[in-house]
């Protein structure tokens, strides 16, 4: 592979104008277009990086022996030997060698960073996603690579998650047992009798942990909003919480304790109808087997729901305000949790696109569920949403964010390569 400068001479060549400003008086457009141009230095150098990187490890192999270039510097790997002259932590030196060996492999992902659409980062979370895959993955690497072209790295390491799971359903299920054989729960008390908890749960026997937490969480920051005296963090209301239910569970003939909430459980038509596939649960980033969806739908609190392709279930039109419970659950078949940033769904609130106050009807085509953040941002900057005719979701950043204005894919559909 050659060695070649021009695109850290071209990302440093838009920056150079901005030599010797004075950072605290760039106005923020600026100031954000100041980032971008930095964004783009450090994304060449690192290629930069990994192409020395990969060369490094291509004379560094197991069958070099002691002749192989780190052994001969006294690093036991390239990785090790590259994270050392770089100056960085060993999990950098790794990233920098898998996506130095990508460049020089044939295939989508190496032709990504070669042609920096791609940031060493989301090669890296590509090529480790791949990894442990059997058989023929060059499609779905075709598929992420061009994905990720125009994704943050937050959202593309939720859809490396999904693609994985969807790509081998039989690994899945496997690995599932075995999580469930590691279930563990342990208490410890400590010498000022504080008592310690640390547990591991499997996926969807977790999430049934996790949306109940996550709704009390949810009800008692909505009250201290509302004006109720809660100083509480969300530690502390996570922990008043477990012990209210174990309370209850000494009682069981009690009424129910904390504020009720619902798993919501979603699988296709064709993977039910075939018996196999996955299903996504809202309360988890990523997908669980249909053989532990039927576990958790015995629960009463479990709702599983058949989607279509387009992930529609039903659309109500009424008059009042409020979206009703089987609005909102509609609405999460949809977006999956905040259509913006993903999110979990017990963090959001049904929002109307066009306002209810300026004549938006309470349906689902002017329905979207956004998580406070994302909430008071769009109403805050101006952000504008639609609803398509294929039941996906669009958002237009405003010209201060994007000056060029280019829509974003959000929902579920932003979540998966097809």
């Amino acid at each position: 592979m050659t060695f070649s400068l021009a695109d850290v001479d071209a990302a440093l060549g838009a920056l150079r104008v901005h030599s010797g400003a004075d950072l605290g008086s760039v106005p923020r457009g600026e100031l954000m277009r100041l980032m971008r141009l930095v964004g783009e230095v450090k994304g060449a150098a690192d290629r930069l990086a990994a192409a020395v990187a990969g060369e490094v490890a291509r004379r560094s192999t197991a069958s070099d022996g002691p002749a192989g270039m780190a052994r001969q510097h006294g690093f036991a790997s390239p990785e090790q030997l590259v994270a050392s002259v770089t100056g960085t932590a060993h999990g950098e030196g790794a990233r920098l060698v898998r996506a130095g060996t990508a460049l020089n492999t044939p295939g989508a992902l190496g032709e990504g960073l070669r042609d920096g659409a791609l940031s060493v980062a989301k090669a890296d979370l590509i090529a480790q996603t791949l990894a442990p895959l059997p058989g023929d993955t060059h499609d779905l690497e075709a598929r992420l690579t061009r994905t990720a072209r125009a994704m943050d790295y937050r959202t593309l390491k939720l859809l490396c998650s999904r693609e994985a799971a969807r790509f081998n359903v039989a690994h899945k299920e496997s690995l599932e047992r075995r999580q469930h054989q590691q279930r563990s729960l342990d208490i410890t008390e400590d010498t000022s009798g504080m008592i310690h908890v640390r547990g591991t749960l499997p996926p969807a026997q977790g999430a049934i942990l996790l949306t109940f937490l996550d709704a009390q969480t949810k009800h008692a920051f909505q009250a201290k909003r509302d004006g109720t005296d809660d100083d509480r963090t969300a530690t502390q209301i996570r922990a008043d919480a477990l012990i209210a239910l174990a309370t209850h569970g000494l009682d069981c003939t009690s009424p129910a304790s904390g504020v009720k909430a619902t798993i919501i459980l979603r699988v296709d038509a064709d993977s039910a109808n075939a018996d196999t596939g996955l299903a996504t649960c809202d309360a988890l980033t990523t997908p669980i087997s249909l053989t532990s969806l039927r576990q958790l739908a015995m629960d009463a609190s479990v709702m599983p729901m058949l989607v279509n392709a387009k992930g529609e279930v039903l659309d109500m039109w009424r008059e009042e305000r409020l979206f009703s419970w089987a609005q909102r659950m509609a609405l999460a078949e949809r977006d999956g949790g905040c259509a913006k940033c993903h999110a979990p769904i017990s963090h959001c609130i049904t929002h109307h696109i066009r306002w209810w106050s300026r004549g938006g009807p309470t349906n689902l085509s002017n329905g979207v569920l956004l998580c406070v953040r994302c909430h008071t941002q769009v109403h805050r900057d101006g952000w504008d949403i639609e609803v398509d005719t294929n039941n996906h979701v669009w958002f237009t950043p405003p010209a201060a964010v994007d000056p060029h204005q280019h829509r974003i894919l959000g929902g579920l559909a932003a979540l998966t390569t097809a």
